[in-house]
């Protein structure tokens, strides 16, 4: 496993599951560990080990073959996502758009997961 830094607390995530409805984390040996997206993704797709990230980081490499995806029959867990702005009477039509833009987009990929585990080829 390529362990993913948190910032937040220096520790190294855990992977994440949902096992007959409910979350396990697994945390595996991780002999290199990343605090960035970027380099987290780019030292899979080197073969250095499994990694668990938002599907939309990988979706080219999963596309070519790069990487794949291991333990479909184990999602992780669904990732939430909120959109802020300001309070006010009426909303401008460019926010107006983007939610309903941002609605339709999530609302057409329901079902799918938000994250993925992927192994480098």
């Amino acid at each position: 496993m390529v362990g993913f830094r948190s910032t937040l607390t220096g520790g190294v995530l855990p992977l994440e599951f949902m096992v007959d409805g409910a979350r396990r984390d697994v945390m595996l040996p991780a002999p290199v560990t990343m605090s960035g997206a970027e380099s987290f993704a780019a030292a899979c797709r080197l073969g250095l080990g499994l990694i668990q990230v938002p599907r939309y980081h990988v979706e080219d490499d999963i596309a070519r073959g790069t990487l794949v995806i291991v333990l479909p029959e184990l999602p992780p867990p669904v990732m939430p996502v909120s959109l802020l702005y300001p309070r006010s009477r009426q909303l401008s039509p460019r926010v107006r758009v983007f939610l309903d833009w941002v609605s339709t987009e999530f609302a057409a990929k329901r079902g799918e997961t938000g994250e993925e585990g992927a192994s480098g080829n």
